[in-house]
């Protein structure tokens, strides 16, 4: 949340438009509204009731009027999508950003040693011994290997890989800067998140 909310603050200038891309309750745009009373705040979350009322929710994207939008974020959102959708998704940021807008989107990293930890904790708040890794997957997404993903990307993190969604972001929009969290100068396999950020030309 933190790095979240510091990357849009930047971007954002005053008296900005944020959309926030799967949106949730609204936790982030109303937590962002209290620092940044200026910002008009849009969500769009078709599985969830918005519970904030100074956030405005849409039901889509095509909603917005083009080039509307100064940043357009997607935080954890993005692994649960299939490819169609990241496509209609990177369509619609072409369409409402504003010229030079920022999108920014972050995403689990399921490989190098995060995954270990991620799929103990994943054991314990199910309360289940076993997992959707086998013990070679395991060992292949901690060595950076891919792994396939399940059919329905919708309820699992399983096989999902940062380096592909990056590759296809960038074919769209140069990506101009990467962060990796918890720990900014670690790298990637050394991190459980990654963020991009991507500035449509102006």
């Amino acid at each position: 949340m933190a790095l979240a909310l510091k990357l849009v603050m930047e971007f954002c200038g005053p008296s900005g438009t944020v959309v926030d891309f799967g949106s949730g309750p609204g936790l982030f745009l109303h937590t962002l509204g209290e620092s940044r009373p200026d910002i008009c705040l849009i969500g769009h979350e078709p599985f969830m009731e918005g519970q904030y009322p100074e956030v405005r929710y849409v039901e889509s994207l095509d909603s917005l009027a083009p080039r509307s939008v100064d940043v357009l974020t997607a935080f954890e959102v993005c692994e649960h999508l299939y490819a169609h959708e990241i496509a209609g998704l990177l369509s619609d940021v072409d369409r409402v950003l504003k010229p030079g807008g920022t999108l920014i989107i972050s995403v689990p990293i399921m490989y190098g040693l995060a995954v270990v930890p991620k799929v103990l904790n994943w054991m314990v708040r199910s309360r289940k011994l076993k997992t959707e890794y086998s013990f070679a997957e395991i060992l292949k997404s901690a060595a950076g290997i891919s792994v396939p993903r399940p059919e329905n990307p919708r309820p699992t993190h399983k096989g999902f890989d940062f380096r592909d969604l990056r590759k296809t972001i960038n074919e769209r929009f140069p990506i101009d800067r990467v962060y990796h969290s918890p720990v900014a100068l670690s790298p990637w396999w050394m991190s459980s998140q990654y963020f991009m950020t991507c500035r449509k030309s102006a």
